[in-house]
């Protein structure tokens, strides 16, 4: 059966082997948020709820929460009022820290606990200054601004929770700002409330589990200005009233048409609304769930390019609806991004530019230093210098290679049933081979095997000559022996000197040389080896 070999591969395989980051004792259900932002936006005040379900064991419950902000109370649901909690930096020795980051972090400790199936809520009140996670800052016009940024494990610099990926939940967000200022967060607007002294209040909500990492609120003096709508999935700009014109009129206006496009050939937009926010990031964009951040400067200087938008927009259906359960199989996330989103060219009848992009990727990566590591390196245990060319540009190009394999009505029908099964869920590289074997009704465990677990990728050097009307053609592989050899088909044109044209595929396995007779109707002149870009690899060519 085709399921035996993945169920060997299931067994032993880093595709579907991932650390226990899941907490023994408890999921986190639900976030309640509450942030008060000063008008000079140099401090906070908040209280978030915690509301978790008692999975066993009969410990405290431990929240990651960094040491900087002071927490004023901890409170649990009434008549389970819990024990003094207690802030303090995690042990190397304890395995939940371990699970986490590479060093210790602080942990707010509640001894609250109830039976197993019991559900619970713990509210922590703290004030003070973030020291990372959240900004605090003015913008590129003076205007103060405050902006999250939690990728990959920094939201515990500025509210109490899980901070890894493999705990989902849903989330809250009640924000308190000056008059002049708009407040955006992940999920619905719920309302906008006058209060005293000049104050208002935004209400957001989103009732789809996300990642921790995704869970943002940005404020500061914004101009919002609602999108044409093709699907029901409404969408809006929130700029800085200075760049207000350049977005609508530049890197957004098919902004529309990528939610469109993606979700005919994907599935269902996952959430609510998709709010497009310029904001503070230190990265180009940052994809979190139903409002995007991207950064200010490329706003400030109109250097902003579609592509970053088509990227983070994919990023909704992978990455945040169907979140990678380990920071090892990134390129879940990242990957399919990083495809999907050029892939948008293709769907607008732009094939040039998708192939422009993908041809980028081929090069970006092939110059990298990470080509002497595989994709999944359970070996880096820095998880931000997992963002490197293997889970970007290479994972883009396996999900083309996929593609190519199993043909697009197989590769089309794979994705949608990956993504409808695992939204608002989280997956490993084995789950996606599991459902692209059953649509491509073979064995795929010898692709996934050397494309994410092998370094780098084949050299092909190709010798050819033609005697008694038949080409001889020798095909070796020539990479380091430390990254594998590798199983191809390889696309060949050979142009004969009657200005015809013969086109074929060449199987080419792993370790022995292939070679290859083809009787053909005139001399050769030359021989092309993937004319149109569709293997990622290297090739030589040399005529005997």
């Amino acid at each position: 059966m085709i399921a035996s070999a993945l169920l060997l591969l299931q067994a032993a395989s880093p595709l579907a082997v991932a650390e226990d980051f899941t907490r023994p004792d408890a999921d986190v259900l639900h976030y309640e948020i509450a942030l008060t932002l000063s008008d000079s936006a140099q401090d906070i005040r908040a209280r978030t709820t915690v509301r978790y379900l008692v999975t066993g064991g009969d410990g405290p419950l431990e929240l990651d929460f960094d040491s900087v902000l002071v927490v004023d109370s901890v409170t649990g649901p009434a008549g389970r009022i819990p024990a003094a909690a207690t802030h303090h930096r995690g042990s190397s020795a304890d395995p939940g820290w371990q699970r986490r980051r590479a060093a210790p972090g602080w942990v707010l400790s509640v001894p609250l606990w109830g039976d197993p199936g019991d559900t619970l809520a713990v509210t922590v009140h703290y004030w003070g200054r973030p020291r990372d996670g959240l900004y605090l800052r003015t913008n590129s016009y003076g205007a103060p601004t405050v902006f999250a940024d939690n990728w990959p494990d920094r939201a515990h610099y500025w509210f109490p929770c899980d901070d890894h990926p493999s705990d989902k939940a849903t989330v809250a967000f009640t924000v308190e700002v000056p008059p002049t200022w708009r407040a955006v967060a992940n999920g619905r607007l719920e309302g906008v409330d006058t209060l005293p002294h000049q104050r208002t209040r935004w209400r957001w909500r989103s009732t789809r589990p996300i990642p921790t990492y995704t869970m943002v609120v940005g404020a500061g003096r914004l101009a919002v200005t609602a999108l044409p709508t093709l699907t029901a999935v409404p969408q809006s700009l929130w700029t800085f009233p200075e760049d207000s014109a350049f977005a609508v009129q530049g890197p957004f206006r098919r902004a529309t048409l990528m939610v469109d496009a993606y979700t005919k050939l994907i599935g269902a937009f996952p959430y609510s609304k998709l709010a497009h926010v310029e904001s503070s990031t230190r990265f180009g964009g940052m994809e979190n769930s139903s409002a995007i951040f991207y950064a200010e400067s490329p706003y400030v200087d109109r250097s902003m390019s579609e592509d970053v938008v088509a990227h983070e927009t994919a990023h909704q259906w992978f990455g945040d609806a169907v979140t990678e359960r380990d920071w090892h199989h990134l390129w879940l996330s990242e990957g399919f991004a990083s495809y999907f989103g050029p892939l948008f060219y293709e769907l607008v009848q732009e094939p040039a530019r998708f192939r422009e992009v993908m041809e980028r990727n081929r090069r970006v990566y092939m110059a990298s230093d990470v080509v002497e590591r595989p994709i999944i390196d359970t070996t880096e245990k820095n998880i931000s210098r997992l963002l490197n060319e293997n889970n970007y540009p290479k994972g883009a190009w396996v999900l083309h290679l996929l593609r190519r394999e199993v043909g697009d009505s197989a590769f089309f029908a794979g994705i949608r049933a990956y993504y409808s099964t695992f939204r608002d869920s989280t997956a490993l590289s084995a789950d996606l081979a599991a459902v692209m074997e059953r649509f491509a009704e073979r064995p795929l465990d010898w692709f996934f095997q050397q494309w994410l677990l092998q370094p780098g990728y084949p050299r092909l050097d190709l010798a050819w000559s033609y005697e008694g009307g038949e080409l001889a053609l020798e095909i070796r592989q020539t990479q380091p022996a430390a990254w594998g050899f590798y199983r191809v088909r390889l696309p060949v044109d050979i142009e004969l000197e009657n200005g015809a044209r013969e086109s074929f595929d060449v199987e080419v396995e792993a370790r022995a040389a292939t070679v290859l007779r083809r009787a053909l109707p005139a001399k050769p002149t030359r021989l092309v080896p993937d004319a149109e870009g569709v293997v990622l690899a290297e090739t030589s060519v040399t005529a005997r």
